[in-house]
């Protein structure tokens, strides 16, 4: 491809700043919630942080069977459609999240923001990507997957001084309206193809050259990937269960951060700068990641991110020895984070195409999303225990090794259709 025929078209740019921009959302209003607001609501409304945290889990798991039926919808009338919804009632329930002082509507506020997060996220702008940037889906997504990263570093610091100068109710409610505007922007300047509104395929128009060809095309194929299909292919599984148990281990990482640094006895205010810039060297590792990627294959690039989480995660049990300890340990880590997000949906890619993304990722997404959402629940159940938070670090380290060897043996070759295949060219 050459300079002039590159992915970064003026088109191509706003759908990736999009992108980047619902992943932000999603991460601000799930894991993001965890080191900020969620311990606040719960001291002001008398409820136990430790006690709550499992809701999101249990949103993650709802979410993960929505998934099917997200991406089913997905199949049948496009990511567009489905972000466009999701983003709606996600909206409601960020409203209520900031409202209510009822416990069982402010859980399923808390639920419904995970289950519309995996809608508009997880299923429907992967989606998205996979259908814009098929051959450059690695590099693309080491940028777009920055604004998960950018949620610490805008909204952790910054929304809990927001909230008590303003209030709750008010900024949560600014909050709801700005997804309002985000579903707006997805129904009236979203496209579900490139060949939509006259673009290539990552902006190169080599062996596409046909647009109303392959917009027919788009519209009529219909996967070999079967439900039944891909329960018995391998590789869905070592996706699902694998690059999810990665996802797991940077989210229990991030989620608990702040309350961590507290506990070894730092203040409150160490700990949130070390999140924020923790979290700026996690946009760096989202761009190596993506680098790593599209230079030596996903399969490559991930079994390098489980090797270095495994052994800072080791390093991070010395945190509490010194200052500087904690900041090589949460740097490092955040950098990996900032990886895994497009590891994931590079791999179903690297596996299945962009024919068949959609119709695989309705399996894949749903198990990786059992997966990460459990890391509430790990975190939950090791801080109660007696070794507390060390307890978490030594857990994350045996799944990291452990998820190195499924890597290993999980088989990269695309197994999904062509486009020389689908059209004929």
């Amino acid at each position: 491809m050459n300079k002039k025929n590159s992915w970064l078209g003026p088109k191509q740019l706003a759908v990736a700043v999009f992108c980047g921009i619902l992943f932000l959302a999603y991460t601000c209003m799930n894991t993001g919630m965890t080191n900020t607001v969620l311990p606040a609501v719960c001291e002001m409304r008398g409820w136990a942080y430790e006690n709550i945290l499992p809701f999101m889990s249990y949103g993650g798991y709802i979410g993960a069977f929505g998934a099917l039926f997200f991406a089913q919808v997905v199949l049948k009338k496009g990511p567009k459609f489905v972000m466009a919804v999701s983003l709606i009632l996600a909206a409601v329930c960020i409203v209520l999240y900031g409202t209510t002082e009822h416990y069982p509507v402010f859980v399923v506020s808390v639920i419904g923001n995970r289950v519309f997060g995996v809608a508009y996220q997880a299923t429907g702008a992967t989606a998205l990507l996979t259908n814009w940037f098929p051959r450059t889906k690695g590099i693309v997504l080491g940028w777009v997957t920055m604004g998960i990263i950018l949620s610490d570093v805008i909204w952790s610091p910054y929304i809990p001084k927001a909230v008590a100068a303003f209030g709750l109710t008010p900024v949560f409610a600014v909050v709801g309206v700005g997804f309002v505007v985000l579903a707006l922007i997805t129904v009236f300047a979203v496209h579900n193809f490139p060949e939509e509104c006259g673009c290539y395929p990552d902006n190169d128009p080599t062996g596409l050259e046909d647009l109303h060809a392959n917009k027919n095309a788009m519209k009529n194929y219909k996967s070999s990937f079967t439900i039944g299909r891909l329960f018995r292919t391998p590789q869905v599984w070592q996706i699902g269960i694998g690059w999810g148990a990665l996802w797991m281990i940077g989210v229990a990482f991030v989620s608990q951060l702040v309350k961590r640094c507290v506990s070894i006895g730092y203040d409150a205010p160490f700990a949130i700068q070390v999140l924020q810039v923790a979290s700026v060297i996690g946009l760096f590792g989202s761009w190596l990641f993506g680098f790593l990627d599209q230079k030596l294959g996903t399969k490559k690039a991930t079994m390098i991110f489980c090797i270095s989480i495994c052994a800072l995660f080791v390093f991070g049990l010395f945190q509490p020895l010194s200052p500087v300890l904690v900041w090589i340990s949460a740097c490092g880590i955040m950098g990996c984070v900032g990886g895994i997000c497009n590891l994931q949906p590079s791999m179903v890619g690297t596996v299945f195409g962009r024919w068949d993304f959609a119709a695989a990722n309705r399996i894949i997404t749903p198990i990786a999303t059992i997966m990460m959402s459990s890391s509430f629940i790990i975190v939950s159940r090791c801080i109660k225990s007696p070794f507390g938070y060390n307890a978490l670090y030594v857990c994350c380290a045996v799944i990291a090794a452990v998820i190195f060897f499924v890597v290993l043996t999980t088989k990269d070759k695309m197994i999904g259709a062509t486009d020389a295949e689908v059209l004929g060219k």
